[in-house]
């Protein structure tokens, strides 16, 4: 069994074949076991550097998926913060959206014959006209109040006025009604 690890146990100096004497004469089959050992061993040292260049390649292969994790953790880091930023502006738009509609429901209560048409009001100026006619129904709501207390309090002095009279003449005329 080959183990890519441990590739030295494998090797076979190429040199000391290239550099031995000349063998002697051989037969056929001591020739033919030579050359075939030699063949085995530069195929094995081809197959060494294959797996050198294989393992290589590997190792660059390793680095590059260890990049492309990095930069997909990354990409998510920043879709998960958008995604944040996202929820909290829909969060946000959603408050002010509920705010207007508080801020609808309640111009609707205080002027109820306008029916909820609000178009006159697209000007500051617009706006101030409407504050001010407020401003003077509620003067003339509050004048009209201090003359119907004036006339009460006119009422009542009138009528223990009426009773003071009706009292003295009763104590003039003898007491007898």
């Amino acid at each position: 069994m080959l183990r890519v690890d441990d590739h030295n146990d494998l090797s076979v100096s190429t040199p000391f074949i290239a550099n031995a004497p000349p063998p002697p004469k051989k037969d056929g089959a001591q020739r033919s076991r030579d050359s075939f050992v030699a063949d085995t061993a530069l195929k094995l040292e081809q197959l060494q550097a294959t797996v050198r260049l294989l393992t290589r390649d590997v190792g660059q292969l390793a680095g590059k998926v260890a990049e492309l994790h990095e930069a997909s953790a990354q990409e998510n880091r920043a879709y998960l913060y958008q995604q944040n930023e996202k929820r909290s502006r829909e969060g946000k738009l959603d408050e002010v959206v509920r705010g207007f509609r508080d801020l609808k429901a309640r111009l609707d209560r205080m002027e109820a014959r306008s029916g909820g048409d609000y178009h006159a009001y697209n000007s500051f100026e617009a706006v101030s006209r409407k504050l001010a006619e407020m401003e003077k129904a509620q003067e003339a709501t509050r004048r009209v109040g201090h003359g119907d207390t004036i006339r009460a309090c006119l009422l009542a002095a009138a009528m223990l006025a009426a009773a003071g009279i009706i009292g003295a003449s009763l104590m003039l005329s003898g007491g007898s009604i």
